[in-house]
This record gives structure tokens, sequence and C-alpha cells, in this order.
């Protein structure tokens, strides 16, 4: 049999192989170091206050707790903080993308603003002085609250009918009427006042067919109006409705107006220029003298647009204007009497005066005719409000 115990077991036991003890040391070093990242999971699971470091402001946060834990978000819960390593709050300036039609600031100003009047200007959230939207038409926008007073010279160059002979830069004999606006009664959407006409502002060449003197033709009339909304508003009036003698062409102008504004485009909600404003409405009198008219009447004792007598008519007028930027415009007009290409300026928004100058392309006496260059005339507006 076995001549030994140690004869024995090397025949039962097999002996050690170098290549199966490295590996068993391997598997064991392997388990030893990998093992407890395996279970890290659990130990994190049972955590409840952790400690972390603001590497950008180093401050440091203590005691945040682990609420709820989903696939693709982690959400915490403050429930304490202990120490404030440093408390200094550093700002960043933040700067946002501009849209390329950016020009103004003025632009990113315009969100909920309201658009007023100031006799034939545009103001803007009743305190901003734009310019003249129309020559003759009456406005229907609300009346603004800041400037209660206006004054406006509204004129042309020229006689009508024109002189044998005239310049296109010249005066030719021309007139101007004055109108003194006070608007007096307002609420939240409604505006009431008065108005005082003066037939004649400049003495006219009698040799040349001028017939009026300075301050001749003293008149009176009214106006009142409604904000619809801030883009838009109704206005009823007269100019000249009372004459107070016999020396006043300039006609009653009763009339009953709508405007309405529209912003070229928006951004965020808030409106940039150009702002397009249409006005239309009816009007009688100097706004009715044209062929297209009707529903004549003796009311008022008549048109009051000549020195013999005239029934009153009415008829349909409009404006169009672009406001290029708070300051500036144009528009394009039919009063009854003329259609107008004209422009209009505002040079100080906080200072109401005002300055216009139109072309006459055509007018009533020759049916609405295109003039050529050597039958145009112009006409002008200056106002200031206080």
């Amino acid at each position: 049999m076995f001549k030994s115990k140690k004869e024995f077991f090397n025949i039962v036991r097999p002996k050690k192989n170098f290549f199966s003890i490295k590996i068993s040391k391997i598997c064991f070093l392997f388990m030893w170091i990998f093992l407890p990242i395996f279970s890290q999971k659990q130990i994190l699971s049972d955590l409840r206050n952790i400690k972390f470091k603001s590497q950008q402001d180093n401050i440091k946060f203590e005691n945040i707790k682990l609420e709820k834990t989903y696939e693709k978000e982690i959400i915490w819960q403050k429930i304490k903080s202990n120490k404030v390593q440093n408390n200094k709050i550093e700002w960043n300036k933040y700067e946002d993308k501009i849209p390329d039609d950016y020009s103004k600031k003025e632009n990113f100003e315009n969100k909920g603003i309201s658009l007023n009047s100031l006799n034939r200007s545009i103001i803007y959230n009743h305190k901003i002085v734009g310019p003249d939207i129309s020559w003759n038409v009456p406005l229907g926008f609300g009346w603004n609250k800041k400037y209660r007073f206006d004054f406006n010279a509204r004129g042309h160059n020229t006689a009508i009918p024109d002189p044998p002979s005239r310049k296109f830069f010249g005066w030719n004999n021309g007139d101007a009427v004055g109108l003194l606006s006070y608007q007096f009664l307002h609420s939240n959407d409604k505006s009431f006042g008065i108005n005082f006409g003066v037939r004649s502002l400049y003495q006219g060449n009698q040799a040349l067919g001028g017939d009026s003197f300075i301050g001749e033709g003293l008149s009176a009339g009214f106006r009142w109006d409604y904000a619809i909304t801030k883009t838009s508003g109704i206005a009823i009036g007269a100019e000249q409705l009372i004459h107070f003698d016999k020396l006043t062409d300039t006609g009653r102008n009763i009339y009953f107006t709508a405007s309405k504004g529209f912003w070229h485009s928006e951004y965020e909600g808030q409106g940039l220029y150009p702002l397009d404003v249409a006005t239309a409405g009816i009007g009688t009198g100097r706004l009715a003298v044209g062929t297209v008219k009707g529903f004549c009447s003796d009311t008022f004792g008549g048109s009051g647009t000549e020195k013999v007598y005239r029934r009153l008519c009415w008829s349909p007028i409009f404006s169009l204007a672009r406001i290029w930027n708070p300051k500036v415009s144009t528009f394009f007009e039919y009063n009854s009497r003329f259609f107008l290409l004209g422009g209009s300026v505002a040079p100080k928004e906080n200072i109401p005066i005002r300055g216009t100058l139109a072309l006459i392309i055509s007018d009533h006496i020759d049916n609405y005719k295109l003039h050529d260059l050597s039958e145009l005339n112009w006409v002008f507006n200056i106002s200031i409000g206080f």
C-alpha cells in the first residue's frame, strides 16, 4: 500500500499549480477592490445630510436633504443653513438678443401706450408730443390730459382761385385762419372743450383780390371725444359753428370722425415704428365744398363758406398717415376741398410745437383733376400748445 501518510496525501491531493494560485489571488484582489463600489448605491441611499462646496462663489452649503430622485432629475430641499463662508453677492451683466429691426430706444416703450390728440397732432400716452397727421381733417383720438390749450394757424400760399400770375415759392396773396382750442373737461376716457376762430391772420392785397383784414370773422365751436381703446377713438365737434359777425366764410365745420392706430410690428408685445393712423368721417362747411356731398339742409343758417348763402351739406373726409418715428410723419388727406400730400415735424417731445407743410395735388374747382407742376400750391399748419 502506502509507505507513509505523506505518500497518501500526495496521491489524493494534486500538486499545486502556479497559475491556479495566481488566478485565485487576482480574483480575491478584484473582489476586495470593486465590491465596495457595487455596494455604494446602498450606502448613498442611507445618507440624509451631505456637504458640498460651490466652486464659482466659494460658498459652502450644509444640511441639504435629498428629498426625491428621478431618472433624469434630482430635487433638493434645503432644510437648514448653518454656515456661509462668504456672503458677498456678485452681479453679472445680462445681455439679451436684440431684434434686427431695433433702431431706437422708444420702440421698446410702446407697450400699452395710448394715442391721444392735440388738435391735428398725435400725443403719446398723454404727454409726449408728436407731429400732425392731417391738415384740416379733425382727429378722432381723445384729447390729451396734459395740454388743454392749443393755438393753430392754418393757411395756404395762394389765393383761391389762383391769381393770374403766381410763383410756387411766393405768397401769392395767400391767407390763414386761426383757431384757439380749450379742452377743459376730462374723465378717464372722455373730454369736452370749446374753440374760438379768427377768419383772417393776414391782410390781403386789395388790388389782387384780397378782401379780408386781420382779426375779421370771429366764431366759436365745440368738441367732444371718446377714447374707445388705447389706439382708437371718436370725436364729434364743430369749428366756426356760431358766427359773431357776417365776415366769416371759413365754414361751419361740423364733423364726426373716428381714428385708429396700427403699429407696424411687435416685439414681445411692444409696438415698433412706423405707426399707421387712419382717420375717416363726415363733415360740413369747408369739409363739404366738393362735388361729393349730400344730406343738404338749412340747418344752423347754411354752410357759412361764402358771404352769400349756401345750404349746409355733408361730405366724406379722411386722412391716412404714417408716423416714421415719434417726431416725423407723412400723410395723404381728402377734405372735400383738396387732395393733399403732406409732412409734419414735432421737434421736441416735451414742447408742443409742430409744423406742417403739404402740397395741393388736386382740388374741387376742376373736379379733382391731378395738378401738373405749374399748378401746384402748398398749405401749412403752425401749432403751439400749452
